[in-house]
């Protein structure tokens, strides 16, 4: 007897949801699906990927009512004065004093009602455009005032003013306030949930989050012999207790309390830089913090800084004048144990040696054993020059503390596919060819560092790539924006990462998150933490083997 019709549905249905769990399917998942990674778009007012659910922990910092200078804060940055202070701007670049870099003007929309809190009391007020302040409310019981706050469609602009300040009732006027929060619309005043949902459901195509940018490597402290920015010890870091996430003039980068709980909450594996003024007990104490608190599943990536190649940061004057200064002062210096006499050579050997003692110091807090496992440091350096850059110093390195397999689980580049081809006339077409030719170019340098990685029985991955057409130059900016929105960038993506991957490359650590694009660069996998469906979002789905959210 033939089953019922509904008997022989629901069979077919049981069938499709067996093949879909099976191993065939599995198969069917892109290989390279665990080595796609992303970076995380810096903090700040300017963002926008909408991090936190607390709009106030991205603040730009507190300003003195009526001119520029920096508002006086307690020892977490709270102000202890009338102020005001920037939460979001996220109008097109140039909207202040145009013209305005994107033809299309994108600006994406974070209208909606916004509810306000701090500790003690205050008049708060709009600073600029058509946002509301409603509802204004001192508890004297609790010492706390709170607020809404009304951003109207096409707000791209949110200040407010904090006058007739009290910090406690016993505290004379004038005297700042504590504990600002702003919860986001849509979520219950009194949520405890740290990271916003739109963020969290960006991140999940990714095997690994970088968080160079998160971290503000590229502006910690780090001036060589200048008081007070010579050395950054632990007790000196961002906490998760400080007023603000974003650069203030009291500390840099994101609280690592924040790192743990976005990669513990998203199962992410996490890839840190270390700053280049970071003690060697800022490191163990670094160390001891994410033994402790990070779920022992999250493999850790470990970088030296960022770039301390690259002569436009900080950090690589910082790592030059240390090493000239080893040499120079420490008998005891291998930076020169052959004899050789190149400053430039010192400084590419300290980076490498600083990454060797960074991982010793997580050797023995995480145990020998996750060495190259759980723990994962990362040579990362200068693309265009194997030979200076990776070669020599691996050698010395070798030389020096034996075969680097066994401290390196990498050594890594970053081959963005640039538009410098292009005419100041090119249409959007011909600027994202100009990038494939780039892509292709690239890979001469590949092919190089991979032999070399090969040669010393480590992985060869890229700390950044993507797509490039930023430098801040003005000439024919709306095509090179609007060359991010074409289909062909989505086939631009593929083509350069396939290719990677073709040639054996491990992670490929895409720049960046949803972001702004200006002549600055167009970086962003989209302009709108909302905005997911992008060429270069339909890229990321297909090599992940992930669909876009709904």
């Amino acid at each position: 007897m033939k089953p019922p019709f509904s008997w022989c549905w629901r069979l077919c249905a049981c069938a499709l949801l067996l093949a879909t769990l099976s191993p065939l399917h599995a198969q069917n998942r892109p290989a390279y699906a665990d080595k796609m990674g992303l970076e995380l778009e810096g903090l700040g007012d300017g963002g926008r990927s909408m991090p936190f659910v607390d709009l106030a922990k991205t603040h730009r910092g507190f300003v003195r009512i009526g001119g520029n200078d920096p508002a006086p804060v307690d020892s977490n940055g709270w102000a202890k004065a009338d102020c005001f202070t920037v939460l979001f701007d996220i109008r097109p670049f140039g909207a202040w004093a145009p013209p305005v870099d994107d033809p299309d003007r994108y600006q994406p929309d974070w209208s909606g009602t916004y509810r306000l809190s701090l500790t003690g009391k205050a008049d708060i007020a709009n600073g600029e455009g058509d946002n509301r302040v409603l509802n204004v409310r001192y508890d004297a019981t609790r010492n706390a005032t709170t607020a809404d706050i009304v951003a109207p469609k096409g707000s791209g602009l949110l200040i407010l003013k904090f006058t007739n300040t009290q910090r406690t009732p016993a505290d004379s006027t004038g005297s700042g306030f504590t504990n600002l929060k702003i919860i986001r619309p849509g979520y219950p005043v009194n949520t405890t949930q740290v990271f916003t949902n739109d963020f969290l459901r960006s991140l999940k195509p990714f095997k690994v989050l970088r968080y160079m940018d998160w971290l503000d490597t590229n502006h910690q402290p780090g001036f060589y012999g200048d008081t007070g920015h010579h050395a950054l010890e632990w007790k000196d870091r961002r906490t998760n207790l400080d007023a603000t996430q974003s650069e203030s003039s009291k500390r840099y980068g994101v609280a690592w309390e924040y790192v743990v709980a976005l990669a513990n909450e998203t199962g992410k594996d996490a890839w840190i830089d270390i700053p280049v003024a970071a003690t060697d007990d800022y490191v163990r104490q670094l160390a001891k913090f994410l033994k402790k608190n990070l779920k022992p599943e999250i493999t850790l990536y470990i970088e030296h800084s960022n770039e301390v190649w690259n002569f436009g940061f900080p950090q690589y004057v910082y790592n030059k004048l240390a090493a000239i200064d080893e040499v120079k002062n420490d008998p005891k210096s291998n930076l020169n144990n052959d004899s050789v006499n190149d400053q430039e050579r010192w400084t590419h050997r300290r980076h490498a040696k600083r990454l060797y003692t960074i991982a010793q110091i997580f050797k023995e807090e995480f145990g020998a054993d996750a060495l190259l496992k759980r723990v994962r440091p990362v040579y990362a350096s200068w693309l265009i020059s194997p030979d200076a850059h990776f070669k020599d110093v691996l050698k010395w390195m070798t030389a020096t503390y034996g075969a680097p397999k066994n401290y390196f689980w990498a050594m890594a580049g970053a081959a963005y596919y640039n538009a410098d081809r292009a005419s100041q006339t090119a249409s959007p077409a011909e600027i994202v060819e100009a990038m494939r030719q780039g892509s292709i170019e690239n890979g001469k340098y590949h092919r190089q560092l991979k032999a070399t990685a090969d040669a010393y029985g480590i992985q060869y991955v890229q700390y950044e790539v993507g797509p490039d057409n930023g430098g801040g130059k003005i000439e024919n900016v709306a095509n090179r924006i609007r060359a991010n929105r074409i289909p062909a960038m989505k086939d631009l993506v593929l083509f350069d990462c396939k290719n990677w991957f073709a040639m054996g490359g491990g992670l490929y650590m895409y720049f960046a998150s949803p972001s702004a694009y200006s002549r600055y660069g167009c970086w962003g996998l989209s302009e709108d933490i909302r905005q997911l469906n992008t060429p270069k979002w339909q890229a990321i789905y297909e090599l992940t083997g992930t669909a876009p959210p709904k």
